[in-house]
């Protein structure tokens, strides 16, 4: 959210003349300044007047055993997830929700503030749901060690998928069914999402939109023996929209600091996965897109970095062009 930086001006006989207000070094209009203000105050005046993020407690159902028990912990059990939503029960958006997942650093409550001081706009007849991992903290120990502990990754991103198999399955009573979930995620959360999407949920839903996302062990090889997951059917694969967007700059998720343009980056890692369980075949829609000088970090959404991902998250469910979205260096990549 823009905030005012200041005002100086000149005298011209007893006419004040407003002179440009200077944003680091770059100079901008007073005309350009005054539409940043008012901006700036009707998105302070939208968030004082919009409710609350609804608190929303999701219980496992009893039989659920981890699999699993490193750190990060499951910090209770039985396990109860927490999601925060736009709508109250029973009222969720005719047109779709979207369920998001924080990364490793983030958490529902960061979204929340962000939420309350106006930096996410949510299209009317849409809901959108953060989701709070049950665990101490992130979703599963992070990527430098997921080549040294792989069986803890598989087993946390189990157990991981098992809970959100559930929260999903008591979200999809709220938005009219699995066809109107989107999932949504960045980082952890958004790989966790790309799985979800294609292999762990059942059902078809309407489509995953990934930020800074890379595949998951069990979205490269899906487990045939887990009862977890299962390849995506034709009819899934026909119907069930994918989108990536990811920073220029972002090398997290790669060995030798390879961006996700590059041949070992994380964009053709994701298309070849995804071409080999037949997505991407013979259609002409875009499916990758590139934020131009963006690192993992400063892609967003989060509270440093503000809420603009989530005009391009938006632009792509409602099908429309994401590099139109508003949201200055976006690109598409076709590899």
């Amino acid at each position: 959210m823009s905030r005012e930086m200041g005002k100086c001006g000149s005298k011209a006989g007893s006419v004040a003349v407003p002179a440009p207000v200077l944003l680091g070094q770059q100079a901008i209009s007073p005309e350009e300044h005054q539409r940043k203000s008012v901006s700036s105050e009707s998105a302070v005046t939208a968030a004082a007047t919009r409710p609350d993020l609804v608190d929303l407690r999701y219980p496992m159902p009893d039989s659920f055993r981890p699999s699993n028990n490193e750190e990060p912990k499951l910090s209770k059990t039985p396990v109860t997830v927490q999601v925060l939503s736009s709508s109250k029960e029973n009222n969720f958006g005719t047109k779709g929700t979207v369920v998001f997942l924080h990364g490793a650093g983030g958490t529902a409550q960061e979204y929340r503030e962000l939420w309350n001081s106006g930096g996410i706009d949510v299209p009317s007849g849409f809901t959108i749901v953060f989701v709070q991992t049950p665990r101490t903290s992130k979703w599963m120990i992070p990527s430098p060690n997921w080549a040294a502990k792989p069986d803890t990754l598989v087993g946390q991103v189990d157990d991981d998928v098992e809970i959100l198999k559930h929260v999903l399955y008591e979200l999809q009573k709220q938005a009219g069914g699995y066809s109107k979930l989107w999932l949504c995620g960045r980082s952890q959360g958004a790989c966790l999402s790309a799985l979800l999407a294609v292999a762990g949920v059942g059902k078809t839903v309407a489509g995953a939109f990934c930020i800074a996302a890379t595949a998951l062990p069990q979205l490269k090889t899906i487990p045939s023996d887990s009862g977890i997951y299962a390849p995506p059917s034709q009819a899934k694969v026909a119907a069930m929209r994918l989108g990536f967007y990811s920073g220029s700059e972002d090398t997290y998720f790669t060995e030798h600091q390879e961006h996700p343009e590059d041949a070992r980056g994380t964009f053709p890692l994701l298309k070849k996965t995804l071409t080999n369980l037949g997505f991407f075949s013979g259609d002409h829609e875009r499916h990758f897109w590139i934020k131009s000088g963006a690192t993992h970090t400063s892609i967003g959404p989060s509270q440093s970095s503000g809420g603009e991902a989530f005009k391009v998250i938006f632009a792509f469910i409602q099908g429309q062009d994401p590099t139109q979205a508003g949201v200055k260096g976006v690109r598409a990549w076709s590899g």
